[in-house]
């Protein structure tokens, strides 16, 4: 092993969680492992046919011959299905050109890899026999390469008469390909017309809601525990899966099992193309005007296409004062397999662009890059300004070393660069927002259960509620537990349909602890008969004569039942954003131009932040990320260039201060922020970028990176390669 193959190591497992460092290892269990190796012997297996050819027509799947052979139990095709729903979707799009996928496609397919019919058979053998034999009448249709089925205009402010100077820059952003460490797979047990869910990602509530209207049944039929199985990470591939297992056993009441290959694994996000100009004052050094135009490709479906780029140009102008802006976005589709929006995309790569070319024009003032940003922040953008002042702390700037084509290999030094990356997210729409149900109970034991609304909470959200629920009761985070549980099905206008995001909990969870504790000091007061009684150090505390009853001993003494409290988040106001500031270093060898990110130095305010170790994650992903997609897989030739877990030697989180440990007797106005993740991926790849720009002082207008860009032709050198014969 060699001094850097030790680094990298060391790097990447002081890095990453335990689950990340057992799945390289071969340690973790997934699903594809309970399928091969733990599953009952009896569970029918599931194949799904796909269209071969993209834009066709379709007709006479023969499913007698299919049921013929040996082991088939029965062939799915969309009428068959109760309720065809959209993917994503909660009807048909009606007023809009632009069509949605449904879950087995009918007499009509967009995309090669559509699914049109499932096949369930008793081995792996009958169903690959089905799939060989089976037979379809195609006809295929003209393909349209594009079709613009939605434009936006986002305009804010009055154009200026002034004569102004324009920067402007061409950028292309690509659907990026994305392969997990393995595809989705999983199986159902059913029993008693109820089905059990075991697939890699939580099946959330709103995913329950979904299938039980596909197929006609109550959601109680639709079991799902937290999953301890690794190697999935939701999304539409997820929808899928789940889709298709839960068609396959109530349609045919047995148990079964699927397993997407690495061929139909196909998770590509949205690709983002266009032009952004920036029309500035070169008197007053002051931006005036933001204009440009922007196309999302969403390949076969749009998806949420239209939404993802609402909210990109309503963020495009960022943290940066404009007297006017005047930009328009297309929805475009192309007969390619349906995008989906990865990580914020639409922001991340309008930042990149919007970010160089403030870079470009502070330049062509002569005034220092973050000076000009600072001079140029909205007045309304309190917090963005912190995050500004507190990124120049970080970082003094430093002087360029530029080569000398004259000096000898072992005086070359390296191309430094450093880059700024800024971006404020605030949420545009009031109601993105579904009701938070929490309740906590307090156990016999003195401990308390936590019950969400959500079925989707990681051990990092759970772990910041029982944060929020003891600082209230003044005990410890792990008197508490946090369990998912489904609303009654009776309380049916309070049934979320998506699920809430994690402030709403935090919000919901302070208000039930609350309600909690008036009742845990009611009761101390009736055990002491006294009014003066506090909680402290888990315990009731009666303060004239400091007699002291933990929670264990007042729960024998008073009724457990009293001992309970729930809160329902109905009105809430539009949810807090944020703001983050990121601070990258590169460096370029001089001979290979080989890049190698030095330092990400991420700056964010988040509101109270509940768990630093959380945002240290989203920190690290952010720049994994980043890597991933400057250096994207479209790439082909081999070449030694960065991946997403070459990370930087150094990476640094500074999240600004809030009070977290003492709370008032009145909920804050928010806990954590929304977009945090749209806001670290287009920070990181933003400064990133600009370090490049500082260093070679060539824009980028595409990402990926081109090998030329990398690998620039140079001129042969002519030195001699002894010191003392050095002319």
């Amino acid at each position: 092993m060699t001094l850097s193959d030790s680094a990298y190591i060391r790097r990447f497992f002081s890095l990453y969680s335990q689950e990340e460092k057992d799945k390289v290892r071969g340690h973790a269990f997934y699903p594809t492992d309970y399928l091969t190796a733990i599953i009952p012997a009896d569970v029918a297996f599931v194949g799904v046919v796909r269209s071969p050819i993209p834009g066709a027509k379709f007709s006479n799947i023969d499913e007698k011959k299919l049921k013929e052979i040996p082991g088939v139990i029965r062939v799915i095709t969309a009428r068959d299905i109760p309720k065809n729903l959209p993917f994503g979707k909660r009807g048909a799009d009606g007023q809009t050109k632009i069509k949605s996928q449904l879950i087995l496609a009918e007499n009509e397919v967009r995309y090669q890899g559509e699914p049109v019919a499932l096949i369930v058979a008793e081995t792996q053998d009958a169903l690959q026999k089905a799939h060989r034999a089976i037979s379809i009448d195609w006809k295929s249709e003209p393909l349209k390469e594009k079709e613009v089925v939605e434009t936006i205009h986002h305009q804010m402010g009055k154009a200026t008469k002034d004569s102004l100077e324009e920067i402007k820059a061409p950028f292309y952003f690509p659907n990026l390909q994305t392969r997990y460490l393995e595809a989705e797979s999983g199986w159902v047990d059913y029993k008693n017309e109820k089905m059990q869910f075991h697939v890699g990602s939580l099946l959330s509530e709103s995913q329950r809601v979904w299938l039980s209207e596909v197929l006609q049944v109550s959601h109680e039929k639709i079991l799902a525990k937290e999953s301890s199985l690794g190697g999935q990470f939701g999304g539409r591939q997820q929808r899928e899966l789940i889709v298709f297992l839960a068609l396959a056993s109530h349609l045919t009441k047995r148990s079964v099992r699927l397993h997407f290959t690495q061929q139909e694994q196909d998770i590509g996000s949205y690709g983002y193309s266009g032009e952004l100009a920036l029309r500035f004052d070169p008197k007053s050094k002051l931006l005036k005007e933001l204009r440009g135009e922007i196309s999302v490709d969403a390949g076969s479906y749009a998806g949420n296409a239209q939404l993802i780029l609402k909210k990109a140009l309503e963020h495009a102008a960022s943290l940066y004062e404009f007297d006017h802006i005047d930009l328009t976005g297309k929805v475009v589709l192309t007969p390619t397999h349906p995008r989906r929006a990865l990580k914020g995309e639409g922001v991340t790569a309008i930042t990149w662009v919007i970010e160089q070319l403030v870079e470009k024009v502070a330049k062509t003032l002569d005034v220092p890059a973050l000076e000009f940003r600072i001079s140029n922040c909205r007045e309304d953008c309190d917090r963005a300004e912190d995050v500004l002042k507190e990124a120049e702390k970080l970082e003094k700037p430093f002087r360029l070393v530029p080569i000398d084509r004259n000096r000898p290999v072992w005086d070359e030094k390296a191309i430094v660069g450093r880059g700024f990356g800024f971006q404020v997210f605030q949420p545009t729409t009031l109601k993105e927002f579904d009701f938070s149900e929490i309740t906590i109970e307090m156990q016999a034991s003195g401990s308390f259960l936590i019950r969400t609304s959500n079925l989707t909470l990681d051990l990092h959200v759970k772990s910041a509620l029982c944060e929020v629920a003891a600082a209230v009761l003044h005990t410890h985070p792990k008197a508490f537990t946090v369990e998912g549980k489904m609303r009654s099905p009776l309380d049916k206008p309070a049934r979320r349909q998506t699920y809430p995001e994690f402030y709403y909990l935090a919000q919901a969870t302070f208000s039930a602890a609350s309600l909690l504790k008036d009742k845990l000091v009611a009761a101390g007061n009736h055990v002491f008969n006294s009014k003066s009684v506090i909680l402290k150090d888990g315990a009731v505390l009666e303060q004239s004569t400091n007699k002291k009853m933990g929670y264990r001993e007042l729960a024998f003494t008073e009724s457990l039942g009293h001992l309970t409290a729930s809160f329902l988040l109905k009105d809430v106001e539009r949810p807090h954003g944020c703001s983050a500031g990121a601070v990258a270093r590169v460096a370029f060898h001089p001979l290979t131009g080989e890049m190698r990110v030095e330092s990400v130095k991420v700056v964010l305010d988040a509101g109270p932040v509940l768990y630093q170790k959380g945002l240290e994650i989203e920190v690290d992903t952010a720049v994994s990320w980043a890597m991933a997609a400057l250096f994207s897989s479209e790439v082909t030739e081999e070449q030694p260039i960065p991946t997403p877990l070459d990370g930087p030697e150094e990476t640094t989180l500074i999240t600004l201060e809030y009070p977290l440990k003492d709370y008032p007797d009145h909920a804050p106005e928010y806990f954590g922020s929304r977009g945090i993740t749209d806001v670290l991926m287009s920070v990181v790849l933003a400064s990133l970028v600009n370090a490049i720009y500082d260093a070679k002082d060539v824009t980028l207008e595409e990402i990926p990176m081109s090998k030329e860009f990398m690998y620039p032709k140079r001129k042969t050198q002519t030195f001699h390669t002894l010191p003392f014969k050095r002319s």
